[in-house]
């Protein structure tokens, strides 16, 4: 087991040279660079700092937070759509970085209703911190809990735990640790400096795919955080429906589906620029060609539309809960058919994308990891269903009653 220290690369706002403007465009003049050091990072394991400099530097990790308080004002289309595009040149780094964007967008979008969260907002904007999730476990449609815990000492909390898959833990300022309140078991959001004592980042990371994200350990030994640091207070019971939650994950999964479209719009790109060329595909009967390259359409129009009409149909919701709904159907359906893609480009390319320097290769590893941000199917699916059941039903209730009283 091997320690790492937290490397705090945060500069103050005079130190940057560029103003957001279009996330998008960021992205897109972004994505060459990172493309070139993907591999090397890929081969590595290692965390591309490099890339967290430029997009510092460019507005990227402040692209969401409101105008006025120093930010770019993008809203969650356009974060979801910069996703996207950076995805395709670097799928780590923007899988990496989306860990911090939704939950900026989330804070900023409580900003927008309320005033909340102007603090880290402000923090964001004015010295580029950069925030981290530890929310990857376990979602269920039902009740559900964290083996974290949080003890109320006084006006503090301490908190203990291990939480795995915390991507971009090599960069992150602040880390937001779900916590079990022992007193009464809601499940706390903490916000966490990782300069904290007792918080270390444990390198576990060593994976098929998505090598370069830096998602490792964290370790909570007795970290102690003032009771003010607890931004959400979620119900024991059945938290993954409560109105707080669902607001995040609205965010959340939009922007990582967009990676993973981005995935896809490469690898039909590669694909079609190695028509004729592979090892085992250059003689293959045209017909056998204009038949795969139709597939291959077909199926990258489903990432993209669903990555669309899914964000569509969160901007359309009456509620929290609906919104999220929406995003975990198009999280599903997006990743179902980029994953597709990616394997109708290896069939298009031939035996070249079998070989490690082919960015085919690296695509089709990194497209593996689509299936295991929560909540994951079986978990969604289920979640989808109750909710249009629930829907259903409600429905049918109301025209019964309307029913009742014409007659």
């Amino acid at each position: 087991m091997v320690r790492i220290k937290n490397n705090n690369r945060g500069r103050a706002a005079a130190e940057w040279s560029h103003d957001v403007t279009d996330m998008i465009e960021i992205a897109r003049n972004l994505r060459d660079d990172f493309d070139e050091r993907a591999p090397e990072h890929d081969r590595d394991g290692s965390f591309p700092h490099e890339n967290y400099d430029q997009l510092r530097e460019a507005g990227y990790l402040r692209g969401p937070v409101p105008a006025e308080l120093g930010g770019g004002d993008a809203d969650l289309v356009e974060v979801a759509r910069a996703q996207r595009a950076l995805g395709y040149g670097d799928a780590s780094t923007a899988l990496a970085v989306n860990m911090h964007l939704f939950q900026v967008g989330a804070a900023a979008e409580g900003f927008r209703a309320s005033g909340a969260n102007e603090p880290p907002l402000r923090k964001i904007a004015d010295e580029g911190m950069v925030m981290g999730s530890t929310g990857a476990e376990a979602v269920v449609a039902g009740e559900w809990s964290t083996p974290t815990t949080a003890v109320l000492d006084g006006d503090e909390y301490i908190v203990n735990g291990r939480k795995y898959f915390a991507s971009q833990a090599p960069a992150m300022n602040v880390v937001r640790v779900n916590a079990a309140d022992s007193a009464t078991g809601e499940i706390l959001v903490i916000a966490v400096p990782m300069s904290a004592p007792g918080v270390s980042v444990i390198e576990t990371w060593d994976t098929m795919g998505m090598r370069a994200t830096g998602s490792h350990d964290v370790l909570f030994e007795d970290v102690r955080v003032p009771a003010a640091s607890v931004g959400v207070r979620l119900p024991a019971s059945a938290p993954a429906w409560d109105p707080k939650f669902a607001n995040v994950i609205k965010w959340f999964l939009p922007l990582t589906a967009g990676v993973y479209v981005g995935i896809a719009d490469r690898a039909r790109d590669e694909a079609l620029a190695a028509v004729g060329s592979g090892r085992n595909s250059a003689f293959r009967d045209e017909a056998l060609t204009e038949a795969l390259v139709g597939q291959l359409q077909t199926a990258h129009f489903r990432a993209e539309a669903a990555h669309e009409q899914g964000l569509a149909r969160i901007l359309e919701a009456d509620n929290p809960v609906d919104a999220m709904v929406a995003a975990i159907t198009l999280k599903d359906a997006a990743i179902e058919a980029a994953v597709e893609t990616v394997e109708l480009a290896n069939q298009i390319a031939g035996g070249k994308s079998y070989f490690r320097k082919s960015v085919l290769e690296r695509l089709t590893r990194d497209v593996r990891a689509s299936g295991y941000h929560p909540p994951s199917v079986p978990v969604s699916s289920q979640m989808i269903g109750r909710r249009t059941l629930a829907q259903r039903e409600a429905s049918a209730a109301v025209e019964a009653a309307e029913a009742v009283t014409a007659g």
